[in-house]
């Protein structure tokens, strides 16, 4: 385990991690308090720790990508509410389609799909060019079985992509992908999805076409069947550079999977076997956080992918979306 330099926290591990530099950086940081008692762990000296350190904790969230907050007494939405007021960060409205329910503050609960599907890897908001660059989890009930947040490096996933498909990978740096995608107007509550008019506020269908175009979706076309409003999105770019040397997998194939693959930017299928690899190399590279009541993960979204686990209820996972 490296040494961090003026790290105001104590190091931990957990049962997964990966070093993912020469200086023997883990992945993902685990930050633990530095006092263990009562007195010295407090909320309020967790709060002033972050406020104190906010340098340290950007500058190696920028080198790491996720630290994992552990063994800090957060107890309730508002304590985590307050965690994210005192890293200091923007929040960034949640635009996707997921069903979400505001908590307090600026916590909502994180997807709420039946425990029992897996969600698969993506990048929070990854059809918008304006996407969240920072996301932050909190462990409320933590679940008996299951349910581990499966995180990885995406630019990793570009490198082996591009080993094993040069080709194929070439192209989409230079196209993009093309997404369509199928809008309800109410919302669907047996795949959690949310409604055009509730993700709108609007019944007007021209009203929802001119919100939808403003939220920074790129669209080539609105079309309507019956009163399910269709997006054909321009070609969005699909890996992008972070930091000036990480080319970031930023497209949604992980979570499309072959049902719902995407084209390429010149309206092209993707072969099989590129989706094939593309969700084997994602499963190799993934590192899974089992949750503990308290814990508190925040991932930079520009270059790490996250997914949840299946797992046996009660599970309840709430998050924060910043920039």
């Amino acid at each position: 385990m490296a040494k961090l330099q003026d790290c105001p926290f104590q190091q931990g591990k957990v049962a997964q991690q990966k070093v993912i530099d020469e200086n023997g950086l883990l992945f993902p940081m685990v930050l633990l308090p530095q006092e263990v008692s009562d007195e010295g762990n407090s909320l309020e000296s967790f709060l002033h720790t972050i406020q104190s350190n906010r340098e340290w904790i950007n500058d190696h969230l920028k080198k790491v990508g996720a630290l994992l907050f552990r063994g800090f007494p957060l107890k309730s939405a508002s304590d985590f509410n307050a965690v994210m007021e005192a890293f200091g960060w923007d929040e960034k409205p949640y635009l996707g389609a997921a069903s979400r329910t505001r908590v307090v503050g600026r916590v909502f609960t994180a997807n709420e799909a039946p425990l029992e599907q897996p969600i698969k890897f993506h990048h929070e908001m990854a059809m918008f060019e304006d996407f969240p660059t920072k996301l932050a989890f909190y462990c409320e009930i933590a679940p008996p079985e299951g349910g581990q947040t499966a995180i990885l490096l995406s630019h990793k996933i570009t490198e082996r992509m591009g080993e094993k498909h040069p080709e194929f990978v070439s192209k989409l740096e230079k196209e993009g992908l093309i997404y369509s995608t199928m809008c309800p107007a109410e919302d669907d509550p047996n795949n959690f999805l949310r409604g055009w008019q509730t993700l709108y506020n609007t019944k007007d269908k021209e009203e929802a076409e001119r919100k939808a175009i403003d939220s920074g979706l790129k669209m080539s076309k609105v079309s309507w069947d019956g009163n399910k409003m269709i997006f054909q999105l321009e070609p969005i770019a699909s890996i992008r550079i972070v930091d000036g040397d990480k080319k970031a997998w930023f497209n949604l194939l992980p979570l499309s999977g072959l049902e719902h693959a995407p084209s390429l930017g010149d309206g092209s299928v993707i072969p099989k076997e590129v989706v094939e690899s593309c969700l084997q190399i994602v499963e190799e590279e993934a590192i899974e956080v089992k949750w503990e009541v308290g814990d508190v993960v925040v991932l930079d979204n520009r270059f790490i992918m996250h997914a949840r686990r299946p797992s046996k209820p009660p599970r309840r996972i709430l998050a924060s979306f910043c920039n």
